[in-house]
């Protein structure tokens, strides 16, 4: 049966969560759902994080772990939501890049950021979907545009 979800829980359950709630609200992390495909959809505003202050006040490893727990999370959700469609729900990520520094910023986030991605296609290498950048810089959307066929 579905029911709704209740995110407080989940949230309060997260590693290092006393440190890092005030820098990754729902402002700047959220997941949802697509209404008929049920995919999940992690979005973040990668330009609304203020990842120096943040991790100023963790380790690279303790982000990472923050990190895999919220993939375990959206991948526990998505076998339930598998199981009660009877099809594959994947989890797609959307990162808008409104505002993003290409210069600057903090290289222990991005840093955690790449190990976590690494770990996670590893550990969950069926649920991961698309991929979307959002709102790409002037520069980076040149590059990118460079790559695209």
């Amino acid at each position: 049966e579905n029911s709704k979800w209740a995110n407080q829980p989940v949230q309060q359950a997260a590693p290092h969560i006393d440190r890092i709630s005030k820098y990754l609200t729902t402002v700047q992390c959220i997941t949802t759902s697509h209404p008929t495909t049920h995919d999940l959809i992690y979005c973040v505003r990668a330009g609304k994080i203020d990842d120096k202050a943040l991790m100023s006040s963790v380790t690279v490893d303790e982000m990472v772990d923050f990190f895999l727990y919220v993939k375990e999370v959206n991948a526990a959700v998505a076998d339930v939501r598998s199981i009660e469609t009877d099809s594959l729900v994947k989890i797609v990520t959307c990162n808008d890049m409104m505002g993003l520094k290409l210069v600057g910023g903090s290289s222990d986030f991005r840093s955690a950021l790449s190990v976590s991605s690494k770990k996670a296609t590893q550990l969950y290498p069926s649920l991961s979907g698309r991929t979307l950048l959002l709102n790409l810089p002037k520069l980076l959307g040149a590059i990118v545009k460079l790559f695209t066929p």
